[in-house]
């Protein structure tokens, strides 16, 4: 059954979009009356929840009490339209601020964001932060808690980022490279350090990033291409199937034979990757170049897996500190698993396996602030950066998506705590 409460997490979203649309204060989103406490802040859902309305931040509103308890169950609409009808009966049409009807969030768009913005929109947005900020990045694009559009929206409207920043006057560094200083740069990098990759090519080292060595080289298609024809590196060829082959009897030659383990660049080989792309298997690798066929990573089969699980952990509770520290002791390799099952998870579920630190792939912002206000709500104190992961919270750099800082979340649930408990 789905949950009338709205989570903390949803609360605070609802006060912090509050504050921003009524510059730092908190008022009632249908009347405009000024809340002075959490207290008085009644959580609404804009679509009813009796009516099939959800319990997310796009469907709550805070009102004040008297027209929390005079909408009741009405949809937004008809209570916006009711509320007009009788000032215009009463003959007040236009002494009571009520909110434009265009911006209502209807049932049929209530899970979906707005697909549209004009240019003029969002040239507001994006003039708006690069006068807070004085710049804008493309990293900028990607982080909710800056408020804005898509990033598809600069290239609809201008074409790429360089010239957007060009058009609202924002100094681009990449305007001081030339052909010839790119060229200097890079090959006195190289002169210091051996050598160049792709990721060096950073502010922090003073070296002009890919787009705009391509730019100003747009002879070159990649940056494997620079280092080969701009630079005269040495730099090896994509695998094709004779030269996959090829290293494959080589290696056999030497060794004797070649294992799943074997196949990694400082052996000279393709990963497992480019051998399963050509040859579909690591035994049909295995026979082309000569080399004893390994039975236990192509043929192993789910009960022979079930059995290893059962001798693995006996009459012990199937409890596992994580991925890694498994597969050290675990008889099969974990590309084993993940042909056989999928995905790890998948194994554990169908085994009975507690994994006590298994990583998040993905967080939404929802997903953070709960995980946070769980936290914090348990009384417990904001831990190290470097500790968020074991501890099962979301890292630093997952928070740092949604928040300028990451300790912001910490912070504002202890203060939303602290007051609640007043």
């Amino acid at each position: 059954m789905a949950n009338r409460d709205f989570s903390d997490s949803v609360k605070l979203s609802a006060i912090t979009e509050n504050l921003r649309k009524n510059n730092g204060e908190i008022c009632c989103a249908i009347c405009g009356t000024k809340i002075s406490s959490i207290n008085e802040c009644h959580f609404d859902h804009i679509f009813p929840f009796a009516k099939g309305g959800k319990s997310t931040a796009e469907n709550c509103q805070i009102l004040c009490i008297s027209c929390n308890l005079k909408k009741t169950d009405k949809i937004l609409h008809d209570f916006l339209l009711e509320e007009k009808a009788k000032q215009f009966f009463a003959g007040e049409v236009g002494t009571t601020p009520v909110q434009d009807l265009s911006a209502e969030i209807s049932p049929e768009n209530m899970d979906q964001p707005q697909d549209y913005m004009s240019k003029e929109a969002f040239d507001q947005a994006i003039l708006s932060f690069i006068t807070r900020k004085g710049d804008i990045h493309k990293v900028d694009f990607g982080r909710e808690y800056n408020h804005l559009p898509s990033i598809h929206y600069v290239r609809k409207y201008y074409g790429d980022l360089r010239t957007l920043k060009k058009a609202f006057g924002v100094e681009d560094l990449s305007v001081n490279w030339s052909r010839e200083a790119i060229k200097a740069t890079l090959e006195r990098y190289i002169e210091q350090n051996g050598d160049i990759l792709q990721k060096d090519l950073t502010k922090k080292n003073k070296l002009p990033s890919l787009p705009c060595i391509l730019g100003h080289y747009p002879e070159y298609k990649s940056f494997t291409d620079i280092k080969k024809n701009m630079l005269n590196l040495t730099v090896r060829s994509s695998w094709d199937v004779q030269s996959v082959i090829r290293a494959g009897k080589d290696y056999v030659e030497k060794h004797g034979k070649i294992t799943e383990s074997s196949l990694r660049a400082e052996n000279n080989l393709p990963t497992a990757r480019v051998v399963y792309n050509y040859f579909g298997s690591l035994a049909a690798y295995q026979q082309a170049v000569g080399s004893a066929i390994s039975q236990k990573n192509d043929f192993i089969s789910e009960e022979e897996i079930e059995n290893a699980v059962n001798q693995f952990f006996g009459e012990k509770e199937r409890v596992v500190v994580s991925m890694k520290e498994f597969f050290k002791s675990f008889p099969y390799s974990s590309s084993t698993i993940h042909k056989r099952f999928g995905s790890f998870a998948t194994f554990c579920q169908k085994h009975n396996i507690n994994v006590k630190h298994s990583k998040k792939a993905k967080y939404t912002k929802q997903e953070v602030d709960d995980a946070v206000a769980k936290w914090v709500k348990a009384g417990k104190e904001i831990p190290a950066a470097k500790e968020l992961s074991r501890l099962g919270l979301p890292s630093m750099s997952v928070i740092l998506k949604y928040y300028e800082n990451w300790k912001e979340p910490f912070v504002l649930y202890r203060k939303l705590y602290d007051k609640l408990d007043k």
